[in-house]
């Protein structure tokens, strides 16, 4: 017979209840919204309907918003093809004008007006490249 608790409750159910929420903590921590820090800049690659890649990457000095794509392309494997200004033309197999959407960067949660290539970081930065 299972012991009980002084509140009647047995040990398993306490056990096993302790064990569920770990795993829920779990789940909302890993969905949780990524912050780098000043020596990291964080860059997510947003290919619609829930579709999402990200990448944390070493801060170093000079570098712009195109050098951590471009990084993502080496290491991952992305496909990855240009436009004037590099702006991407296509990321992965999502292009331009396909289904009437196209590639939008945003830097550290704002629309940039300047290239990828053009923006410099300094460290904390979130780039996102959106497919909308």
């Amino acid at each position: 017979m299972p012991r009980k608790n002084h509140k009647g409750l047995d040990t398993m159910t306490l056990f096993w209840s302790g064990i569920g929420a770990l795993f829920i903590l779990l789940a909302i921590f890993s969905y949780w919204p990524q912050n780098p820090s000043d020596e990291e800049v964080l860059l997510v690659i947003d290919f619609g309907g829930g579709e999402e890649r990200k990448f944390v990457s070493p801060y170093r000095a000079g570098s712009s918003a195109w050098d951590i794509l471009q990084q993502a392309n080496a290491v991952y494997g992305i496909p990855l093809e240009v436009e004037d200004h590099f702006k991407p033309k296509m990321i992965g197999e999502k292009e331009n004008g396909q289904d009437g959407k196209s590639w939008r960067f945003y830097l550290n949660g704002r629309p940039s007006e300047e290239s990828p290539f053009e923006s410099p970081l300094s460290g904390g930065e979130k780039i996102l490249f959106k497919f909308e």
